[in-house]
């Protein structure tokens, strides 16, 4: 009892499974066979003194324990106070164009591009003698606008209190390689027209309204080619009525914006969360899509337009075709590239992109594409026999190349409006995410008489033809700029079955 009352009084903790708590059990033990074998007056005082004896040691302990934790976890200096800069012409360099030397940067990026490319088939005809070095074609080059290309863009909100100006907020960026020095944004010369006459409107609306500027995390801006618009506003607190009351009394260039309020568990829309692109992709015409908040599109519509042409261009004259297309996103080269063949067959993991798809090619009355939600690893067992029911109650049925029309009546595939057979696959479309593909979608593009591969990392680009290119070789090879004043680059490479 009476260590126990001693270490609630000193508040003391004993650490667990450790020497002093083994020692300490050891004098309490102690404690109550001398209670119980000396008198009273005699015991008392060596519980006192034993206990005071047991308090030092036990306070002696605990700061040996205390110094070697010290010692093996170091206080770690706190890092220095983040603090704004405010770089010359509200310009940070992250965001800076440079017309003048557009056209060094572009070659360079080209160049390095098409040595990997090259690189990747050298490496397999001197490990395979019998192979033919193939012949490359010039690399056609699809340059991007010097300003205003970019039709959307994420900014970090910076909060600021000052005594004479009140509370303010500044749209922040951070330069490549330093995530805790923010940098003042005050033009954005990379953003869409639409985008820059929206940027300053905002701003001043958040720094008025204390709903918009309390705990706002970032601005993204999505715009397109057609002039709509949608702003998402995120926030590291609980928003509901009031954030929606606040944006609906936003008045000016502002008033008949779409916006979507994001916090924890929360999604608030005023007026819609969807946006409409018209995209005019050469030789085909017009292709109209719809693009929803938080789902992707391609940042540089108009070299998206030029990479649809292209695309379109090389996969022609395909009419007695069939073309299956894997990462189909939003439909974006499904609508482009399907008055071209026969029949399409997409596939796309993400469900709510399948049905943006779906909703895509029936505002441009596509009837000869199915959609499937198939991850492109599915996609292979389901060429090589495996059945889906997802498939089915989609009303799609996949035939390996080889089996025409002829045979569709005895492999049970029904040719009506609800149910569409794959019978004569020769060409695959892919564009992959940076990862490239992995070892089962190489495997399966071998199989295909015509693959049209677009990347937006030449490195796994090249990884991947070293494989291709014991089977194909290159027929066209093209760059797409769709990231200026940047190292990245988007490359497309149409490939063909050798001839060996």
């Amino acid at each position: 009892k009476e260590l126990t009352f001693l270490i609630r009084r000193e508040k003391l903790v004993l650490p667990r499974n450790s020497m002093i708590s083994t020692k300490l059990t050891i004098s309490a033990i102690m404690l109550l066979g001398i209670r119980f074998t000396t008198g009273f007056v005699k015991t008392q005082t060596v519980i006192n003194n034993k206990i005071w004896g047991c308090e030092k040691k036990l306070i002696k302990g605990q700061a040996l324990l205390m110094a070697r934790r010290r010692r093996s976890n170091p206080v770690k200096e706190k890092p220095p106070k983040k603090v704004m800069v405010h770089p010359v012409g509200g310009i940070p360099e992250v965001a800076k164009v440079y017309p003048k030397k557009y056209d060094d940067m572009l070659n360079e990026k080209v160049q390095k591009m098409e040595n990997m490319i090259y690189e990747a088939f050298h490496k397999v005809e001197s490990s395979n003698p019998s192979l033919a070095a193939p012949d490359f074609p010039d690399t056609e080059i699809f340059k991007s606008s010097l300003e205003g290309f970019r039709m959307r863009a994420n900014f970090k909100i910076w909060r600021t209190e000052d005594e004479e100006k009140g509370f303010g907020a500044h749209y922040v960026m951070f330069e490549r390689g330093d995530n805790r020095t923010p940098h003042e944004v005050r033009y954005y010369p990379m953003g869409s027209k639409t985008m820059q006459n929206l940027m300053q409107p905002l701003i001043a609306a958040i720094r008025e309204t204390d709903e918009l500027r309390e705990r706002i995390n970032d601005v993204r801006f999505l715009t397109t080619l057609a002039g709509d618009a949608l702003i998402t506003m995120t926030y590291n607190r609980p928003i509901g009525e009031a954030w929606t009351q606040a944006i609906s009394n936003i008045g000016g260039s502002l008033k008949d914006i779409k916006f979507v309020g994001r916090s924890r568990g929360v999604k608030l829309v005023v007026g819609s969360d969807i946006v409409k692109e018209t995209l005019h992709v050469p030789d085909r015409g017009i292709c109209h899509y719809v693009q929803t908040e938080g789902a992707f599109s391609q940042p540089n519509a108009m070299v998206c337009e030029k990479m649809l042409g292209w695309a379109y261009d090389a996969t022609r004259h395909s009419h007695d075709d069939d073309l299956c297309e894997l990462y189909c996103g939003n439909g974006c080269f499904t609508i482009a590239l399907a008055p071209n063949f026969r029949r399409v067959i997409a596939t796309e993991v993400s469900k709510s992109s399948v049905a943006l798809a779906q909703q895509n090619l029936a505002s441009n009355d596509v009837k000869n594409a199915r959609v499937a939600r198939l991850a492109a690893e599915d996609f292979v067992e389901v060429y090589n026999g495996k059945k889906f029911r997802r498939l089915d109650d989609a009303g799609i049925r996949i035939v390996r190349n080889g089996m025409h029309a002829d045979t569709t009546k005895e492999m049970g595939c029904k040719e009506n409006d609800s149910e569409i057979c794959f019978d004569r696959l020769t060409t695959l479309l892919i564009d992959p995410p940076r990862a490239g593909l992995d070892a089962t979608c190489r495997k399966l593009a071998t199989e295909f008489e015509r693959i049209v591969y677009i990347s937006c990392n030449p490195e796994t680009l090249a990884r991947d033809l070293e494989e291709l290119a014991i089977t194909h070789e290159p027929m066209r090879i093209a760059a797409f700029d769709q990231f200026p004043y940047t190292h990245h680059l988007e490359a497309g490479v149409m490939l063909t079955r050798r001839k060996q």
